[in-house]
């Protein structure tokens, strides 16, 4: 009896759909922006194209744009991802708003502007929003753009090694506070600045 409740545990495992969930580590610990707000009183990007390539070659598409605000708890999970349970490859997004929608205009759901991530229609949705304090300076990047070469919005692909119930995608804020922040410790409008920030933030994300 023991070994068949086992099997039926473990079956109801493998079952389960997987879910997307996004979180911050310093230093391979977890940091609750609302808790630790002397670093960090603000963080809020734009994920959009999310895909989970399979190991046929498949690729499972979700919504077309979350915000994820780690103000609202509620935004960093997306839940049941996978609900085919397929062997999955990685985990793609673009990290911001594509130039098509940013020339379309002003959205609801999560592209409404009152969230507090749109310009305006000339500059358009703000991809990347970071705010807080670090040794006694503030600092305040708001990174977008989506015209000719001040084009912000970045690829990300997250190769998967091992299944999970839930993918874990991590935001290193440590990697983002020692190497991201520039020296006038402001970027507030689209700029080759912002777009060589937005590809280093990019190449932090990593799955746990």
């Amino acid at each position: 009896m023991r070994i068949v409740l086992i099997l039926v545990f473990l079956s109801s495992l493998q079952l389960t759909a997987q879910d997307i969930s996004f979180s911050t580590e310093i230093r391979d610990s977890t940091i609750h922006i609302e808790e630790d707000s002397e670093l960090v009183s603000k963080l809020m990007f734009y994920v959009s194209d999310l895909q989970l390539e399979t190991k046929d070659g498949e690729f499972l598409e979700m919504d077309s744009y979350y915000l994820i605000d780690f103000g609202d708890s509620r935004s960093l999970l997306i839940k049941d991802v996978n609900p085919d349970k397929k062997e999955i490859k990685s985990i793609q997004f673009k990290l911001g708003i594509d130039s098509i929608t940013n020339v379309s205009g002003a959205f609801g759901g999560a592209l409404d502007p009152t969230k507090g991530m749109y310009w305006s229609w000339q500059n358009g949705y703000i991809n990347f929003k970071m705010e807080g304090n670090v040794n006694d300076e503030d600092y305040v990047l708001h990174l977008g753009g989506y015209m000719s070469h001040f084009k912000s919005v970045q690829q990300v692909v997250l190769p998967v090694l091992n299944r999970s119930i839930e993918f874990k995608i991590i935001l290193p804020l440590n990697e983002l506070l020692e190497k991201v922040i520039p020296e006038d410790n402001t970027v507030m409008s689209p700029s080759l600045e912002a777009v060589a920030i937005s590809k280093r933030i990019a190449s932090t994300f990593y799955l746990k």
